[in-house]
């Protein structure tokens, strides 16, 4: 038999939904790939790792100072210890989410492939969409700062509201109940901002963000080019649908939090619904797609949201 050429991606031999049932791990070996790298948490927040009573104990706050100063020393003299403060301790509990899909005997039969496809990209979608939820609304615990002019109108100042966002990070500091003194500070360095991809075309027609491209660099502009850069202001940018549009938030990554898997991701192979021929008494078969986390913020003066980045 002579070999074929493959050009692209549907000169192949095509998938059946019979191929889907054949090989029950088709389906979950699918949605593992689709679905790495694809929360914001793990973007965002430091891994903790697996804890498997989804039971997570720690203190908000912490001080980065010991509690006593360094001392001058004469000859001879015992060299004191001293110890580090602690912030407020605390507890978070792990959260168990699940979601399957089913294929049935008529997809099977009929080989509606694109039924199976859909079904497979909504699981995704939905679990990205569940996590981000859950990491929002985390976020809503830490301090907002309101822009100078929403970005959206003329004469706005995106750049210089993320400057001043930046600088009320750098200064965070605890007080002197907290255990803090008067010249500390927690040390926090914003590195990244989170938006919602919705809010790139106001960045893109933004005066304040075009008028630093230019002269030999007018090339790289974002309205010629049609994409933002990298970063603004020395800050990866990360994008989620599931962030407000009204608000961006500042953060230096990892420092400002953890999570950590009680059960990591995991999917299982697809399997009959009941017993006997067929998939049982329904005719089906599904996949089910599991994971147990937990995630807090024990330095949430690390971050800061930017409000009213667009007009009401």
């Amino acid at each position: 038999m002579a070999p074929r050429t493959v050009v692209s991606s549907s000169d192949g031999a095509a998938m059946t939904v019979a191929d889907f049932q054949a090989n029950p791990m088709f389906i979950p070996t699918k949605l593992k790939k689709l679905l790495e790298n694809q929360f914001i948490a793990e973007a965002l927040l430091r891994n903790a790792g697996a804890n498997v009573s989804g039971i997570f104990t720690y203190n908000e706050g912490d001080p980065t100072f010991l509690l006593d100063d360094i001392d001058d020393l004469a000859e001879f003299s015992e060299i004191p210890v001293s110890a580090a403060a602690r912030g407020i301790p605390k507890v978070v509990f792990s959260t168990k989410k699940g979601k399957g899909i089913r294929v049935t005997l008529d997809m099977i039969r009929k080989n509606q492939i694109d039924d199976v496809n859909k079904q497979i990209t909504a699981l995704k979608n939905s679990f990205i969409r569940a996590n981000d939820r859950q990491i929002k609304m985390l976020f809503n615990s830490i301090p907002s700062f309101p822009v100078s002019t929403a970005w959206d109108v003329a004469n706005s100042r995106p750049r210089r509201d993320i400057a001043d966002g930046i600088f009320e990070i750098a200064s965070a500091a605890p007080t002197i109940d907290e255990g803090g003194s008067e010249d500390e500070g927690y040390e926090f360095a914003a590195d990244t901002i989170v938006i919602n991809p919705a809010l790139k075309p106001i960045l893109l027609d933004n005066d304040d963000l075009l008028k630093v491209y230019q002269g030999n660099i007018a090339d790289k502009n974002i309205a010629y080019v049609g994409a933002l850069p990298e970063s603004i202001s020395g800050l990866r940018i990360i994008e989620s649908r599931s962030w407000p549009k009204d608000k961006v938030l500042l953060l230096e990554r990892q420092t400002i939090g953890f999570y950590g898997d009680a059960r990591p991701l995991t999917f299982t192979e697809l399997y009959a619904e009941g017993n006997g021929p067929n998939g049982g008494p329904r005719e089906t078969w599904r996949s089910d797609a599991t994971q147990e986390r937990g995630a807090a913020l024990d330095q949430p003066k690390a971050g800061l949201w930017l409000t009213g980045v667009t007009t009401p």
